[in-house]
């Protein structure tokens, strides 16, 4: 499937798992949101993490759809992934601060002491992920994805998965 370059390192996922996987975030947020047995409030970090994890995915699977040689495997830092995509095409310094301001909730936010994410945040978190969701570059791909795989796709407007958070 995936060749294994020389420093033994390998790209494992291609764009398509990438952006099933990155989809399946998007819906797990929307099930958070929406699932009334449970207050929201109560899954915010779960919201935020897979609002960010599911960028990481759709960046991965744009690099590696354009450059199978850029290693992205193992890379969780939103800021790395965006500098790799940037130096690539000029287009994703659009990115920046939206992709800054989703790397404060990457996996790493299980294992900090950050005990509380206000609404305004997750907020933001949701409006980020929708901005690069329907980033062109990731929507061209995405799209180009959906016809050659045809997976689920989601609502053109993600923001009806996000219920009270729109």
């Amino acid at each position: 499937m995936n060749e294994i370059k020389k420093n033994g390192w390998k790209n494992t996922e291609d764009p398509y798992e990438l952006f099933k996987a990155a989809q399946r975030d998007i819906l797990t947020v929307g099930s958070i949101i929406n699932y009334k047995e449970f207050q929201p409030e109560d899954n915010i970090e779960t919201v935020c993490r897979s609002a960010a994890e599911s960028a990481e995915k759709m960046l991965k699977g744009w690099i590696i759809s354009n450059d199978y040689n850029k290693k992205v495997f193992g890379i969780h830092d939103l800021g790395k992934l965006y500098d790799i995509a940037s130096n690539m095409n000029n287009s994703f310094l659009k990115l920046k601060d939206k992709l800054n301001n989703l790397n404060e909730y990457t996996t790493a936010l299980r294992y900090n002491s950050r005990s509380t994410i206000d609404e305004y945040e997750v907020k933001e978190c949701l409006k980020n992920l929708k901005y690069i969701y329907d980033f062109p570059l990731i929507k061209e791909l995405r799209d180009k994805i959906n016809t050659e795989n045809n997976y689920v796709k989601l609502p053109d407007d993600i923001n009806t998965l996000f219920g009270e958070y729109k």
